[in-house]
């Protein structure tokens, strides 16, 4: 009688501490710790030299408000390239920078600058409750669910300040980026994505989260699950890139680092191959999670501006 009261005891316990945990788990992902725009800017330039408020300094730059029909508010910008950089056939061209999990618009302004050296205009925004967009009831992070949707929304938004002929493209870090492939099939009119380090599913994500800290899949990740569903209406399994890859049509350029063990660079593959076709994979040496830009400016460069020179976008 003993041992099973002990065995009883033991299983109570390990329930307690599974709930906990699911339940930090949970809380993390829906609310996580995200970055001011100063603290943004600093950690940018930690690992480069860009100054993400130099793409800003001296050009263009509309603020915009984008009410989501899901009950918030979404503030972006729309930054300008230099006056002199235009195109042969004087079409402009845009493109939307979508940013990762506790990332803003001051993130994504790395990627911006390669961008804007090429004579694209910028659009950046900051995602629900991130950056100076709302982070009230109903607004927490959803990795990817409710984002792509409001992507969609800002991209139909945005197009009214440009010119019809405007060409269109998408880039996107991490939960970004996962966003921006879940959005693609949805997207009419666009030329391109650029997808850095996105995850391919977000129960896949998770998996990686729980390895990546020694914490079982079992139970945690049922009580996680049940967690999100009930009280933040999020269903991970809805969050599936892979599926949404495979009826895009435009051009897309995979890239990530190699070194990558938050999102595990594996992950790139299985998108990749979900593309049917109109695709380029980049592996960058070395690079961590989201620092590819980083640590090799010169090279994504170069690569960004040959994928984008062999479809025809510029």
């Amino acid at each position: 009688m003993v041992v099973l009261y002990v065995v009883l005891g033991i299983v109570v316990l390990i329930g307690i501490a599974s709930t906990l945990a699911a339940m930090m788990f949970a809380k993390m992902v829906v609310k996580p710790p995200v970055h001011s725009y100063e603290s943004a800017r600093k950690q940018v330039m930690n690992h480069c030299s860009i100054d993400p408020y130099k793409v800003m300094e001296g050009h263009e730059v509309k603020e915009f408000t984008y009410a989501s029909p899901r009950g918030y508010n979404l503030k972006g910008r729309i930054i300008s390239p230099d006056p002199e950089k235009t195109f042969p056939d004087g079409r402009k061209r845009a493109v939307i920078l979508c940013h990762g999990w506790t990332g803003n618009t001051i993130t994504m302004l790395s990627y911006g600058k390669l961008y804007q050296d090429l004579g694209f205009h910028l659009v950046a925004y900051d995602h629900r409750f991130h950056g100076e967009s709302d982070k009230g009831k109903g607004a927490h992070c959803t990795m990817g669910l409710n984002e792509s949707l409001d992507l969609v929304g800002i991209y139909e938004y945005v197009r009214d300040f440009f010119p019809q002929d405007t060409v269109w493209g998408v880039h996107g870090e991490s939960m970004g980026s996962a966003s921006a492939m879940q959005a693609g099939p949805d997207m009419k009119g666009l030329s391109f994505i650029v997808e850095d380090c996105g995850f391919s599913t977000m129960r896949g994500q998770m998996e990686a989260t729980l390895d990546s800290r020694h914490l079982p899949h079992f139970p945690i990740l049922n009580i996680g699950d049940f967690i999100l569903k009930r009280f933040y209406q999020l269903d991970m399994d809805k969050v599936n890139a892979v599926k949404a890859v495979g009826r895009i049509d435009v051009p897309m350029l995979f890239c990530q680092g190699d070194n990558d063990t938050f999102v595990p660079t594996r992950m790139i593959y299985d998108v990749y191959n979900a593309k049917k076709d109109k695709k380029r994979l980049q592996l960058f040496e070395g690079s961590k999670h989201a620092e590819s830009v980083w640590d090799h400016t010169e090279q994504y460069a170069q690569v960004l501006e040959s994928f984008l020179k062999d479809y025809g976008v510029i």
